[in-house]
């Protein structure tokens, strides 16, 4: 019996370290746990940061030999800005669908080397579209209205806030 007594004492004793060792290891996990937590926002905060300035740069139009890598989570992708800058913008797309392409297609055929004075009519622009993705006019004549939202789209910031649209 005062066997029984030694071993149920030294398994209880084993017990308790087990079960404190236990409680000290989800301590440390949960810290660690939150220093991922703090690691992956600050991570998100930077990667926002960065890709605020890089837009800003681009878009001011200064030339800037900023090279990033891997802004949006791409294992090795590289993309230098400093001469792109001048020719148009560079996004990057995790894919491209036949719609999307034919909508930079008919962007750069119409807003390329657009004369300010005489922008293209948005009727020009939206048949284009229409032909591009095989959509159908409307009865009247006019552009499918998928067309013309496209064509919307398409315009620069720059001729809807001289002609006063989409207020």
């Amino acid at each position: 019996m005062d066997d029984w007594r030694r071993q149920t004492e030294a398994c209880r004793a084993l017990i308790e370290r087990l079960t404190e060792r236990l409680r000290k290891r989800d301590r440390r996990i949960a810290l660690l746990e939150t220093a991922l937590a703090r690691t992956v926002l600050m991570h998100h905060v930077w990667t926002s940061h960065l890709e605020r300035k890089l837009e800003r740069s681009s878009a001011s139009g200064t030339p800037t030999e900023a090279s990033v890598q891997g802004l949006s989570g791409g294992a090795s992708a590289t993309a230098s800005f400093a001469d792109e800058t001048a020719h148009g913008v560079v996004v990057h797309l995790p894919h491209l669908t036949r719609t999307l392409e034919a909508l930079f297609d008919v962007m750069r055929e119409h807003w390329s080397d657009w004369d300010p004075d005489h922008p293209p009519k948005s009727s020009t622009v939206a048949r284009a579209i229409d032909e591009k993705l095989g959509l159908k006019a409307q009865a009247n004549g006019e552009a499918s209205r998928s067309a013309q939202t496209f064509a919307a789209a398409l315009r620069p910031d720059s001729v809807n806030e001289l002609d006063g649209r989409h207020r």
